[in-house]
């Protein structure tokens, strides 16, 4: 989904229903204010206005973030998804969740970045056994022959290290992602530690030759993840397309969330189409999504 430019407000109650688009040409700097604290997201290019109401919610103290988008987030129920229509509302409730979860990651990167790869790494005999449950049930292999990781870009956590000693301990070959246009899914080029590296786009090493692969187990960066194992990601869309291409080919790969313990969240705003992780792998431990 593309995300759009919002901006939330306070502003006074308006005579349209509360639970559809309203149009309003008033603009931005010109929109009326009042005390009722009523709240709107202001969509710039549809020139709408969408009706939140916000709530208290002391059992989730993580939501009361600095952003201005603070009530936007506490106004609804995550644990619910949230219909694909609006989709202005799911928008506006990821990105603000993006832009706290993205600092909170880049501090966690600086404090102990390293030391938390190699965390990774060091699971990489606990992720095995937990992928011995899932795979023979996903496919015909009892156990992933392609493992894909990434380049740590934007502070996320390294991967590199778990993935070769995963890849080791499993007997598998490696991949790397590549971008090849927006809207379109990911290609994953086959991958050793010796072989050379060129800058892809969005700045990312990826290699610099080799065949393309079909990786059955998915190393995936994140935003933010919650306990149900739904995630977050950059806002892209490019392992959501490119975990649909595998499905219709019948070849539906294990989805494991690599990130640091501070990415996990009580919830994440989904829409009623996000499908959650099989597994999440933290610094601090292997996390198997709760689906009750």
């Amino acid at each position: 989904m593309r995300e759009l430019s919002l901006s939330v407000e306070r502003t006074g109650h308006r005579p349209a229903s509360p639970d559809r688009f309203c149009p309003d040409q008033t603009t931005e700097e010109t929109a009326p204010t009042c005390s009722s604290g009523s709240m709107w997201i202001f969509n710039r290019q549809r020139k709408c206005r969408f009706p939140v109401r916000p709530i208290d919610d002391p059992d989730r103290p993580w939501l009361r973030t600095r952003s201005r988008g603070e009530l936007l987030l506490r106004s609804h129920d995550l644990t619910q998804p949230i219909a694909p229509d609006p989709d202005v509302a799911l928008a506006a409730l990821k990105g603000v969740l993006r832009r706290e979860l993205r600092r909170v990651r880049r501090e966690a990167s600086a404090a102990r970045g390293f030391e938390a790869a190699s965390a990774l790494a060091a699971q990489a005999g606990t992720l095995a056994d937990a992928l011995a449950d899932i795979v023979p049930a996903r496919s015909q292999s009892a156990r992933p022959r392609i493992v894909a990781g990434y380049v740590a870009a934007g502070g996320e956590i390294d991967v590199l290290p778990l993935m070769r000693a995963l890849a080791g301990r499993l007997g598998a070959a490696m991949a790397l992602p590549v971008v090849n246009a927006p809207d379109m899914p990911l290609d994953f080029r086959a991958w050793r530690p010796e072989m050379a590296l060129t800058i892809g786009a969005f700045g990312i090493p990826i290699p610099a030759a080799g065949p393309t692969v079909m990786p059955d187990l998915l190393l995936m960066p994140l935003v933010a993840v919650d306990r149900g194992g739904h995630r977050l990601g950059q806002g892209g869309g490019f392992y959501d397309r490119t975990i649909a291409r595998a499905e219709a080919a019948g070849l539906p790969p294990v989805t494991v969330g690599v990130a640091f313990a501070e990415q996990v969240v009580d919830a994440v705003p989904r829409g009623m189409f996000d499908r959650p992780l099989d597994l999440v792998l933290t610094d601090r431990g292997l996390m198997r999504p709760d689906r009750s």
